[in-house]
């Protein structure tokens, strides 16, 4: 019998149904069972924890969270900080002017919370990948006046672009490379997410096992994208979905059902709760 004590989940193409805010029923019956038998559920996400408080409620069984792609994790039980790295103040700083310039839309994590510049609300929301998305940037998040100003003083874990165009892209690249360290990643078409450099839902995940004294073979991990593939390469239960990228596909070790017909709960049904 597999002796699995740990499921990561990624959120968006993976355990969230295409509205990117609802479970499917199948996914969290089987979540709830491995729970039920002492397996400890991660979420595993590029989101800021605030804005994963529906996920939370639908689930009931969260005892981690791998936020901001691995820049933080959080114990959701003891509500405490196990895992931080932050980006440097001076980069963020400079990243957040040139973005704010550049009339992007754009959110930024920090320590659990979503921060939005008041005046590029709007502009984010019509840029989220679904309304019930949107709604929950509007009552989850700050809306400051003066963005850098609002986050002095705190630790920064993600800068998250939502749609970058093709000349400014190459142009925040570039500044990135120059500022440094961060690391630069993608989770869908279009956007662009910056965190420190070494950031990674991988190695946080690593930081975590090692204080619960688990291994990979004791590890399931799920995922769809390009914030996934250390994770998916890590763990030894790893599953891409079949709705995912060629790359995630690559890094996995199996393949599982689309996010829509609850291939999470799948996975877990076949390799867990009936292995």
């Amino acid at each position: 019998m597999n002796d699995i004590r740990l499921i990561c989940l990624d959120m968006d193409g993976t355990l969230l149904d295409d509205d990117h805010a609802t479970i499917p029923k199948r996914n969290i019956d089987a979540l709830q069972e491995a729970a039920r038998r002492g397996v400890a559920v991660a979420i595993a996400s590029g989101r800021a924890w605030s804005l994963l408080q529906g996920v939370h409620e639908q689930l009931k069984v969260t005892r981690y969270g791998v936020l901001s792609n691995g820049a933080g994790v959080l114990d959701v039980a003891a509500n405490r900080w196990i895992y931080r790295r932050p980006m440097e103040q001076q980069v963020r700083r400079k990243v957040i002017s040139l973005l704010l310039e550049w009339e992007v839309p754009f959110e930024v994590y920090c320590e659990g919370e979503n921060y939005i510049q008041r005046e590029r609300l709007d502009l984010v929301t019509e840029s989220c990948l679904s309304p019930e998305f949107a709604q929950v940037l509007r009552t989850c998040s700050h809306f400051p006046s003066d963005l850098n100003g609002a986050l002095d003083g705190k630790d920064v874990e993600k800068i998250h672009i939502f749609r970058l165009p093709d000349q400014h892209r190459c142009a925040l690249l570039q500044v990135a490379e120059e500022l440094g360290p961060l690391a630069v990643t993608s989770s869908f078409a279009g956007n662009l997410e910056l965190t420190a450099q070494g950031v990674n839902k991988g190695a946080a995940v690593q930081a975590l096992c090692a204080g619960l004294g688990i291994g990979p073979e004791q590890v399931m991990a799920f995922g769809d994208a390009g914030n996934d593939l250390e994770l998916l390469r890590w763990a030894c239960w790893s599953f891409a979905m079949e709705n995912g990228t060629e790359e995630a596909k690559a890094a996995a070790r199996y393949q599982t059902g689309t996010n829509r017909a609850g291939g999470v709960g799948m996975a877990v049904e076949q390799y867990l709760l009936h292995a």
